[in-house]
């Protein structure tokens, strides 16, 4: 979404030069020349910045920017004043004011250095407010990260929950992190204390399953030399992580039922009835309406585990979170391998971004273990990527193809500016700074290459 701005002056010239100077630099505009209309389009729509002008026809400037202030804390607000009038500049900041540029505008880039740095600060108060908002909420979720509007939507599913011992069913493809959200439902929960216990119930035999989390008595089989406590015992007040679920027999689906039901079973072998309060979240990849249809999932433990149901959404389908788990992978393996890596080259992010991840994010997680492990500088480059990641993807490789030396340059020029802006978040001040050239020639090349900053 592009930045508003919200430019507010009595004067037509000043409001078009102004909205001219900014819209070079992407930024989108309204003006007003007066101060009813400034609050009018200030309260129907969504700024984050204000040009204001205190010296208005009708309200008085101050009084405005109180009035914008009292609605929105957050929200940067530039005045425009003559040098010579300080203490009315000097008012304003007391007043809430961020910062001022003086009139008459003859230096466009001084402009729009002032208001990107206030842009980058009101972001940083955006972020401030959000975080603070959030933090007792999200230190109870560290490990499964997402910013997409899915996973939005499972953590405020999860505030809803996770104080609500009702059976959970997660359903989601191998390898989404079904475990971690399971761990964060159990850490936001009243057993937070108590423990969290994960089996796979695919990764052993029946026989196994059935001793492992029921325990056994002695005697119980061959090998059972003494009476052993099983996993429901063991996860007496906490939760208990039941991962693909829909591997489970007939029989053991019938033991399970009893838990769900009454919170009692018997160990492999015994007759004492024994008692547990455990909360149940399972997880599968499989489709168990259809194995309740096909008559090898019982519908009745169906019914006892999807009391509430997350699905939870593949990589592929939340692939704006990926830089996130790239960036925690890099950190996390970085330490481990002691390497110096710290960053990710834009073009091999790219194919990362492009490619299908099948096993989602312990894929990737794999994939970056194996990136930091074979960098040879702080940046992961794309020859660290496996081949079957490049050669999967639809985005051309890094080469020039059949190009003159002036088309060449051409070419890297546009894709090293298209994409330094993009990981700056098109912040031009820091941009020129980091391509080493003037703001001015950096503008051009914008307009030269037709950059335009994502909507």
């Amino acid at each position: 979404m592009k930045t508003k701005i919200l430019i507010i002056d009595d004067e037509p010239s000043i409001c078009a030069a102004l909205a001219e100077i900014l819209s070079t630099a992407a930024y989108q505009t309204a003006t007003a020349g007066d101060g009813h209309t400034a609050l009018e389009l200030f309260l129907n729509d969504n700024f984050d910045l204000i040009l204001l002008d205190l010296n208005l026809p009708d309200i008085n400037g101050l009084d405005l920017l109180r009035r914008f202030r009292q609605t929105d804390a957050n929200v940067g607000i530039i005045i425009a004043s003559a040098l010579s009038d300080v203490p009315t500049i000097v008012k304003a900041i007391r007043e809430g004011a961020d910062n001022y540029i003086t009139k008459p505008f003859t230096d466009p880039e001084a402009i729009l250095a002032i208001i990107e740095r206030e842009l980058a600060n009101k972001a940083l108060r955006d972020e401030n407010a959000f975080l603070k908002s959030k933090i007792d909420f999200r230190s109870k979720f560290p490990a499964f990260l997402g910013n997409t509007p899915r996973i939005q939507a499972i953590y405020r599913l999860i505030e809803k929950i996770a104080q609500i011992d009702t059976t959970v069913l997660l359903i989601g493809e191998t390898g989404t992190g079904k475990e971690l959200l399971a761990n964060a439902i159990h850490q936001a929960s009243r057993r937070a204390k108590q423990k969290f216990i994960s089996i796979n119930c695919g990764g052993l035999p029946e026989t196994l399953l059935e001793s492992t989390l029921f325990g056994y008595e002695k005697g119980a089989f061959t090998g059972a030399y003494k009476t052993t406590r099983g996993i429901f015992e063991e996860a007496d007040g906490g939760t208990l992580f039941l991962d693909e679920i829909g591997e489970t027999s007939p029989a053991l689906q019938v033991r399970l039922l009893r838990v769900l039901q009454d919170g009692t079973f018997q160990r492999v072998g015994g007759t004492t009835t024994i008692k547990t309060d455990v909360r149940i979240i399972s997880a599968t990849n499989q489709d168990l309406q259809l194995a309740v249809k096909n008559k090898t999932f019982r519908e009745d433990l169906y019914y006892r585990l999807n009391v509430i149901t997350i699905f939870v959404p593949s990589l592929r389908e939340r692939i704006d979170d990926l830089p996130l788990f790239v960036k925690h992978f890099i950190q996390r393996y970085a330490e481990k391998l002691h390497k110096p890596v710290k960053n990710i080259h834009q073009q091999a992010l790219a194919y990362l971004k492009a490619y299908h991840w099948p096993g989602n994010i312990r894929e990737l997680e794999n994939v970056i273990e194996r990136a930091v492990a074979l960098s040879d500088t702080d940046t992961i480059m794309p020859h660290d990527l496996p081949d079957h990641i490049i050669q999967a993807s639809p985005l051309p490789p890094p080469t020039i193809g059949e190009q003159s030396l002036r088309q060449a340059r051409a070419t890297f020029e546009k894709q090293y500016l298209e994409n330094l802006l993009s990981s700056l978040n098109w912040n031009i001040s820091r941009a020129s700074q980091v391509a080493g050239i003037p703001r001015q020639n950096l503008y051009r090349k914008i307009q030269q290459y037709g950059l335009k900053r994502p909507s």
